[in-house]
């Protein structure tokens, strides 16, 4: 299982995440807020961000590693909701 899910370098670049460290907050399909790290890690020449805390938010909702995730932020607070998944076993 995965340790730790890398935010997509788009939304990185859009947001302006700069900082070592950010808070984010995650409310789950449930509606269930879940306090987190997003991280700063060196990758070669580039930085990406990864969120801490990972497998516990899969373990604890159910998901599973090639679940494909959908989720929205929302900068202001940096919020990611999760919205729906398309299981690996679906269809």
């Amino acid at each position: 299982m995965a340790f730790m899910q890398r935010m997509p370098a788009n939304v990185v670049r859009f947001v302006g995440f700069r900082n070592k460290v950010h808070k984010l907050k995650v409310i789950n399909m449930n509606g269930k807020t879940i306090d987190m790290n997003l991280r700063r890690q060196k990758n070669g020449d580039a930085v990406r961000y990864a969120i801490e805390g990972w497998p516990m938010f899969m373990k604890d909702n159910g998901l599973r590693l090639g679940d494909t995730l959908h989720f929205t932020f929302v900068s202001a607070g940096n919020l990611l909701i999760f919205s729906h998944v398309d299981g690996v076993n679906a269809g």
